[in-house]
């Protein structure tokens, strides 16, 4: 058997549930918003290799979105039901 195939890459390891609990407390006070399965989903990724700043822009991308989502639906239940009814005629 080859040594070399042993897995021992630190991406195959997962994060401590010390280091996760802390990483969590750490995203709560600073306020970044990350939950402990999204900070062990973002360390897992960075283990494989993803480019730091790739991933905030990609994440800041989603939450933009989510945002804009949220609003859009807002605003549609918001509407005046005599407008929605025009609508329908």
């Amino acid at each position: 058997m080859n040594s070399n195939n042993t897995n021992n890459n630190s991406s195959a390891r997962p994060i401590g549930n010390d280091s996760l609990e802390v990483l969590g407390q750490l995203s709560t006070e600073i306020g970044a918003g990350l939950t402990k399965q999204q900070i062990s989903i973002a360390m897992g990724l960075l283990r494989q290799g993803v480019n730091p700043s790739a991933l905030v822009a990609i994440t800041q991308e989603l939450r933009k979105e989510a945002r804009f989502a949220v609003n859009q639906t807002k605003q549609q239940q918001q509407q005046p039901k005599h407008s929605q009814l025009a609508r329908l005629a």
